[in-house]
């Protein structure tokens, strides 16, 4: 485990960490500097321990919020205040040079982006006092509540997207991944949450069995072609899916394969299912212990270690944290120390406690080794990709 300490770095200011992986981390950092409330995005070397100010903003409305998406010589930035005017700039890391920028204007409010690579993103809108009667039009045509757009920087232009699977679909419904090696793009289709899915379960005898959950994947390249050619279904492949009296959702991936959970409501039996990447192949690699008070903790690997999992239950004055797939590590914590969000290298294990009133919140974040039981406690938010733990 390696830990990296940016609070050093920084004071007085907001940070949002935009990238964590080989020899950088990316960050945004706002703050007030000369009178003025600025932007800035910045590259930490892991190696050498030093900042790099990538390019900054000067920033005239403070009240717009920033999403950040990191390619491998871009980061993507889409800036809104949740009306209908949208930013996105696109900013090569080496040089912070603004590759492209644009300012829409899009139907509606903002509620939500995410994007498929470097050049080329999703947005939603959502209906406004200025556009009712449109939207009103538009529901009794589709039956959807919300607008959405694809919004291509190379061809400074956008297509309204017609496949209710993605006008549906929220921006964690959309997973951009490697599958027989080719960009492809995931898309979950879930049923309400979980105990939706299971009070339809419970009601099946009226619902009947086509309350569904499903996953499809599509090459990135052929959706693309699809939603710009005004398509009302793209070409995806339905890869798995259950009825009413299932449940299945999305649980990470790895280097070898993309997991999801698996639920039978019938006998409570519950599993964990991999989509093989190289070729295709499911198969269910895990059942997963059904336990009163407990909750289960999936890791992603990335593309340098496993996905695991672990099942943490409630035990009254203390939590036990274990491993239940690739994993071995069984370790108690008090609940004087929060709850556990991650498990590094099967090892250590990070607990967030969350002190807040009406007017303030602390976070303190706890790394416990369970190899030599010895634990240390920070006052700041943590993030955990792989073997680095980040404090900020």
């Amino acid at each position: 485990m390696k830990i990296e300490d940016l609070r050093n770095i920084y004071t007085n200011s907001r940070v949002d960490l935009i990238e964590l992986g080989g020899e950088s981390i990316y960050y945004a950092e706002e703050k007030v500097e000369e009178g003025h409330n600025s932007l800035f995005l910045l590259e930490y070397n892991r190696r050498t321990k030093r900042e790099r100010v990538v390019t900054n903003y000067i920033l005239n409305d403070p009240s717009f919020v920033h999403h950040y998406f990191a390619f491998p010589s871009e980061i993507l930035m889409v800036t809104e205040d949740g009306g209908s005017e949208v930013w996105i700039l696109a900013l090569e890391k080496e040089s912070g040079h603004e590759r492209r920028m644009a300012r829409l204007s899009l139907l509606g409010s903002f509620c939500g982006c995410t994007a498929l690579d470097s050049s080329r993103l999703l947005l939603w809108t959502k209906e406004n006092d200025g556009v009712k009667e449109l939207f009103s039009t538009y529901r009794r045509l589709t039956g959807q509540e919300r607008v959405c757009y694809l919004y291509d920087l190379d061809e400074e232009r956008y297509w309204f997207v017609r496949d209710p699977r993605l006008i549906s679909a929220t921006p964690e419904d959309i997973v951009p991944c490697q599958a027989e090696d080719a960009a492809q793009l995931l898309v979950l289709e879930p049923h309400g949450d979980e105990a939706e899915k299971e009070k339809c379960y419970r009601n099946r005898r009226w619902l009947g069995d086509n309350v569904k959950d499903s996953v499809w994947l599509c090459p990135l390249l052929d959706l693309v072609v699809s939603l710009k050619a005004g398509e009302p279904r793209a070409p995806m492949e339905l890869v798995l899916s259950t009825g009413t009296s299932g449940l299945l959702r999305y649980a990470g991936m790895d280097a070898e394969g993309l997991y999801f959970r698996a639920k039978y409501f019938p006998d409570e039996d519950e599993r964990i299912i991999e989509f093989r990447r190289r070729d295709g192949a499911k198969q269910a690699v895990c059942r997963l212990p059904q336990r009163e008070n407990s909750r289960l903790l999936f890791l992603q690997g990335g593309s340098s270690a496993p996905f695991r999992a672990y099942v943490v239950e409630d035990r009254g004055d203390f939590c036990r944290c274990e491993g239940v797939f690739r994993a071995s590590l069984t370790l108690d914590v008090s609940k004087e120390l929060g709850e556990p969000i991650a498990c590094v290298e099967d090892r250590y294990l990070v607990a967030r406690y969350i002190l807040a009133d009406d007017k303030d919140s602390f976070e303190f974040h706890t790394v416990l080794d369970a190899k030599t039981g010895s634990q240390q406690s920070y006052e700041c938010r943590c993030a955990v990709s792989g073997p680095t733990v980040v404090l900020y």
